[in-house]
């Protein structure tokens, strides 16, 4: 009997010291500081513009464009507490969003884009989205491009006149020629992604621009913005890609267009 029970309470004692080896609690379950900790998924999401954009009236308090966006949202493991655009990338949402996914008009402020000479106005917008659990998910951020500015979408007040460059007009082996000098008068700055100024002799059509490439190149004089013709400011007309005059006489006409209005000014300009 005593042999037994010393074999007895030897069993025991190793059953003991071996719970406490494997980790094993009074209770015989495993510790749980140990055990898995389940990780939260954050929301999948994805969006995009539709490509439209509806300008404003340039007579509305806050100029702007309606466009139309996508979005599509899921939780996996949970549910979704919030969701929306962000229009200004301030990090917070402008336009909540409830469904799961659908199409929404948000507007833009004019006052949000960015005005540049080779893509006209242009921002971007971010969809996003915040589950349960306090996980955030984002979209790509979006850019938005616009050919027109709201509150120049009407015709200006501005006038130009015309002049002959002084700098004679020579055959293409010669060199480009400065054809014209320009002055515009009024109270509007003419952002130049909505400026089209052509020229013409005959029947050639010939386009200016302020970058290099086009037929005819136009440099500023005397302004402090190089995005914009402003008033009182000189620019001059000088031959590009094209000759557009190889001989003193040259008549040429003028044309200038803003955001599909045309300007008031002189029509056409004798170069010498």
């Amino acid at each position: 009997m005593n042999t037994l029970r010393g074999l007895y309470v030897t069993v025991l004692s190793l059953i003991i010291v071996l719970s406490g080896c494997f980790g094993l609690t009074s209770d015989g379950s495993a510790d749980d500081s140990e055990a898995d900790v389940e990780q939260n998924l954050a929301p999948i999401v994805t969006a995009f513009w539709m490509g439209d954009s509806s300008p404003t009236l340039s007579t509305a308090i806050d100029p702007g464009w309606n466009i139309t966006v996508y979005h599509a949202m899921t939780d996996w493991d949970g549910s979704i507490s919030n969701a929306g655009w962000d229009i200004d990338l301030d990090g917070g949402i402008d336009y909540s969003i409830y469904s799961s996914q659908g199409l929404t008009t948000i507007f833009i402020p004019e006052t949000l884009v960015v005005n540049s000479l080779l893509t006209g106005s242009m921002t971007s917008i971010v969809f996003g989205a915040l589950d349960d659990d306090g996980a955030w998910s984002s979209s790509p951020l979006i850019t938005l491009t616009f050919s027109t500015l709201p509150s120049s979408a009407s015709s200006t007040l501005n006038t130009y006149t015309s002049a002959d460059a002084d700098d004679s007009a020579d055959p293409a082996a010669d060199g480009a020629d400065t054809l014209i000098r320009m002055q515009m008068t009024g109270p509007d700055d003419l952002a130049w992604p909505f400026v089209s100024i052509t020229l013409s002799v005959g029947d050639n059509i010939y386009t200016c621009s302020v970058t290099a490439g086009d037929d005819c190149t136009i440099s500023q004089a005397a302004g402090s913005n190089d995005n914009a013709w402003e008033p009182g400011e000189y620019i001059f007309l000088s031959e590009g890609a094209a000759e557009i005059c190889s001989a003193q006489g040259c008549d040429v006409g003028i044309s200038v267009i803003y955001s599909g209005y045309t300007v008031a000014g002189d029509s056409s300009q004798t170069v010498n």
